[in-house]
């Protein structure tokens, strides 16, 4: 089983690079909520294609999986340029996000894809692929599929498996078009179990069982599972004997599950620092009613 890593914003650091092959997920929304701005034609061009090229860059031909932009909707109304302010959802983490933002805005979707578009035609022997945010439904995936082939043929798609839905309809998705089949532990163990996970997932009986489920269908199609989250130890070794094809683990977890020779790296702070940015705006936004 191969460990990657998933950055949140931070460079991809050689060593880093040299340690685990490849970019599991590039979290695009951390990108854009460090900036505090929208993903725009314009946004995409100044903060997106230049870091993405970086790590494309630093990657050196090893797979990099951008995931497209991932938020509630009280996160994307404090980014500038947003298309609407979406107030009062009762349960936003279940509410206008993922592919149901992107659909309902198309624009930030497309100006996304022609971010990676550019990557991908400007870097020789790249391995970019895109990942699908919080889907719940085959008609999702032909949707997101349709776009990404108009505007970027031929690069790669993945989808997060963090719904009970998409986990159940995996065949369909597959079917859709989803290349590689990507489980997020963090939203996906919260809703088979009904429970909030801290960092550190472990592995429970459910969130196995669903890896377990998702590694039948994964192997029968022929295509790739990978897992990522805030993971445990303890989880990756059960992935590792479930037959789990790759494990993406955090950038800012390094020390935490490989040890102190990673204490070192730079912007290890960097996802707190983005997450009390988007908190402090939150706040502000609120207070100004």
């Amino acid at each position: 089983m191969r460990i990657s890593v998933a950055l949140s914003g931070e460079q991809l650091e050689s060593r880093v690079a040299a340690k685990f092959p490849g970019v599991g997920l590039l979290r695009g929304e951390y990108v854009f909520r460090r900036a505090g701005r929208y993903p725009t034609t314009e946004s995409v061009e100044e903060y997106l294609v230049p870091y993405l090229r970086d790590v494309a860059e630093q990657a050196g031909g090893q797979p990099v999986w951008y995931r497209f932009l991932e938020v509630t909707t009280v996160e994307a109304n404090v980014l500038a340029g947003v298309e609407e302010y979406i107030e009062g959802e009762a349960h936003p983490l279940l509410g206008m996000r993922g592919i149901r933002r992107a659909r309902r805005f198309p624009a930030h979707f497309r100006a996304e894809i022609a971010g990676v578009a550019a990557v991908a035609n400007a870097v020789p022997g790249n391995g970019i692929g895109v990942v699908l945010p919080f889907v719940t439904d085959p008609e999702e995936v032909e949707w997101a599929a349709a776009e990404i082939q108009r505007h970027a043929p031929g690069v790669a798609i993945g989808s997060m498996i963090e719904t009970p839905s998409a986990l159940l309809q995996l065949d369909r998705l597959i079917d859709a078009g989803v290349e590689r089949a990507l489980i997020g532990v963090n939203d996906l163990s919260s809703l088979v179990e009904a429970r909030t996970r801290a960092r550190g997932v472990p592995p429970s009986g459910g969130l196995m069982a669903a890896i377990a489920l998702a590694r039948e269908v994964t192997a029968r199609r022929g295509i790739e599972l990978a897992v990522a989250g805030y993971l445990s130890a303890e989880l990756i070794d059960a992935c590792r004997a479930a037959g789990v094809d790759e494990c993406v683990v955090h950038y800012h977890d390094l020390p935490r599950l490989f040890g102190s020779e990673w204490d070192d790296l730079p912007e290890l702070g960097l996802l707190t620092e983005i997450k009390e940015k988007t908190l402090r705006d939150i706040a502000a936004r609120t207070a100004r009613g």
